[in-house]
């Protein structure tokens, strides 16, 4: 347990809670006498060794400290006497983790997150981290709000962790990566997890649109409008978008979230844009070369396929091959259909020419031949992608009944 040695003033403010306070201390481990005094501290308390210095606001007159008044919200504030108990409690828990690690303690959400942790577990009456609870919901940042940080505490208690060994593994030196920051976030904002537990409805912080700064160690929910082609939600910085896929003309609501370092949000048009040829396919059984077929795909959603020359056909049909060519320029436009995935609308193939490449120099229109219905057929299915943006691409999809890969890579600057 831990003895309390209380100066005069602090003997008079904790006099009505002092039972309580002694019978939730006994919960704590061994360790000398705790002195405890009033002084002008930033926030509710400070540690000093084994001196506990609590904010001289909690003497009065008022019957709660300015900070849990000016706070606002649904959770209304600790009363002066339980702040008080509570800030012992807390100091008295953090000064073991500082035992515990032998780490100097700063003021960030392990710390704190911990101490509130500990504290309203030996004293649930008190109701100590209700307030904090509700800012962690409130502001979804408890890297800016580091008392927010018992959110964390509760995540990890949820996911049946002991949140204080997480804490000492991350003060010794272990890392949260920000995938379980991603997946602690979840909990902390969704609807059946930290706001399922509390005893009053709060408010969770407001979404957000695209582009955004995070602030690191924190979390937001995003709601991006429709958009018509759609796009990809990319992050710079050490974090996660639970969903950065939106599908064309609908609206993305997800969770993003920063974890060691802050995080901008950016939007993306979500697909390999630039102009990319065709190398070979495969389908059907079969192994296709091809030869001057370009697709052009725009930021802005819009698709030129481009036919110099072109076939696309078995490795049988080379001797066809010889002998003619498609041209001309399909316009089309391209959206998001999910995650790395396309789908292609409104392919034109009226400007298509088959034409001899050889003695017999013909010229017809290419409808109803060949790569005027290959193209055609894009637009039938959705199209998974791999690879891009670098030098390589792989579409695969289906195409008049069978599956079929199409390779592609950059052009040539030659």
């Amino acid at each position: 347990m831990v003895n309390l040695r209380p100066d005069e003033a602090c003997t008079e403010l904790l006099k009505p809670v002092r039972a309580l306070l002694e019978r939730a201390l006994v919960l704590l481990p061994d360790a000398p006498p705790l002195e405890v005094r009033t002084g002008g501290v930033r926030g509710f308390w400070r540690l000093e060794d084994d001196v506990v210095v609590l904010s001289s606001d909690l003497s009065g007159p008022g019957t709660s400290h300015p900070d849990d008044v000016t706070r606002g919200g649904a959770v209304p504030p600790l009363d002066r006497w339980r702040r008080a108990a509570g800030s012992v409690l807390e100091a008295a828990s953090l000064r073991e983790l500082v035992r515990r690690t032998g780490v100097e303690p700063v003021e960030d959400w392990r710390w704190l997150g911990a101490a509130i942790h500990a504290a309203d577990a030996v004293a649930p009456e008190l109701s100590l981290a209700l307030p904090d609870l509700e800012t962690a919901l409130r502001t979804g940042s408890p890297g800016s709000f580091p008392r927010a940080g018992v959110a964390v505490m509760r995540a990890w208690q949820a996911e049946g962790s002991d949140p204080i060994r997480q804490v000492r593994y991350l003060l010794e030196g272990g890392v949260v990566s920000a995938a379980e920051w991603a997946r602690l976030g979840a909990w902390v904002l969704g609807p059946s997890g930290l706001l399922s537990t509390l005893p009053v409805p709060v408010d969770r912080v407001g979404d957000a649109d695209i582009p955004c700064d995070l602030p690191a160690w924190s979390w937001q929910p995003l709601r991006v409008p429709p958009h018509p082609r759609g796009g990809f939600v990319a992050v710079e910085g050490d974090g996660q978008v639970a969903e950065p896929w939106a599908v064309a003309d609908g609206e993305l609501r997800t969770l993003a979230s920063a974890a060691s370092t802050p995080v901008r949000l950016v939007p993306e048009p979500g697909a390999p844009v630039g102009e990319w040829e065709v190398a070979s396919a495969e389908g059907f059984g079969q192994v296709m070369g091809a030869r001057g077929v370009r697709f052009v795909l725009a930021s802005d959603g819009g698709l030129q396929i481009v036919l110099a020359d072109a076939f696309v056909g078995p490795l049988a049909a080379i001797a066809m091959a010889e002998q003619v060519g498609t041209s001309g320029v399909c316009q089309g436009r391209w959206s998001v259909a999910g995650p790395r995935r396309l789908r292609f609308h409104g392919l034109t193939t009226s400007s298509l020419t088959l034409h001899g490449r050889q003695r017999d120099r013909f010229l017809v229109p290419a409808r109803g031949f060949g790569l005027g219905e290959w193209i055609e057929a894009l637009g039938e299915e959705t199209w998974a992608w791999q690879g891009g943006p670098a030098d390589r691409l792989v579409l695969r999809g289906r195409m008049m009944g069978g599956d079929v890969d199409v390779r592609l890579k950059r052009p040539s600057l030659d």
